[in-house]
């Protein structure tokens, strides 16, 4: 009886997490959680670019980030092929990487955040605004949600998980769940942005970066 009961309760709850429109209305519910790490992104992003412009440690930092991703992009021979599926599928593990580590660092998942927002105003610094608007604009419109939507469910992970273990009134089972089931919820809808953003980038980012270079 108890197993068949369990195995209700999990089935009920993959339908909940699963819900599309329970999903769609996650960062609304959390809008909190979102606007807070929104937040950190604009602001890092404009600290970053005003370090970049006034620090030469900061630009020379972003030169040797730069050249670092570039030679991984050469390493997998993108750059020369016209696979737009190699190109997606790279471009997904990478994404869907960090949006796997935000969620299991949770709160340590602004760092996260921080860094995307530096290597973004970097990107505007060295190729300025029309080139930034081309390389990032159109897939950037999913990518940053998904961003800090993924950050937002770490968060929301490590509320509940925090609840679990301490143990306090408000830490009860129902309130641990809770919180389980909607950062998963918010880890869903910034897959499915991620996975979106991924073709946009594989496809019509990667033709305009030709043009531009």
């Amino acid at each position: 009886m108890r197993e068949a009961y369990l195995m209700m309760v999990i089935i009920d709850s993959l339908k909940e997490i699963t819900d599309l429109k329970e999903i769609l209305k996650s960062p609304i519910r959390h809008k909190k959680v979102v606007l807070f790490v929104t937040a950190i992104f604009l602001i890092s992003f404009i600290v970053s670019y005003l370090l970049i412009d006034y620090v030469p440690y900061f630009s020379g930092l972003g030169n040797l980030l730069f050249d670092n991703f570039k030679k991984e992009v050469e390493a997998y021979d993108i750059l020369n092929t016209e696979d737009n599926l190699k190109i997606i599928l790279f471009i997904w593990k990478h994404n869907l990487s960090v949006c796997i580590m935000d969620y299991v660092i949770g709160i340590f998942s602004t760092f996260v955040i921080i860094f995307n927002s530096y290597i973004l105003s970097y990107v505007l610094y060295k190729f300025g605004i029309m080139a930034f608007i081309y390389l990032i604009l159109p897939h950037g419109i999913f990518e940053i949600p998904a961003l800090i939507l993924s950050a937002s469910s770490g968060i929301l992970f490590n509320i509940g998980i925090i609840n679990l273990l301490a143990n306090i009134k408000f830490g009860t089972n129902k309130e641990v769940s809770y919180y389980i089931k909607e950062s998963l919820k918010l880890l869903i809808l910034a897959i499915i942005l991620f996975l979106i953003a991924g073709i946009i980038e594989g496809t019509i980012t990667f033709q305009l970066s030709k043009v531009i270079r």
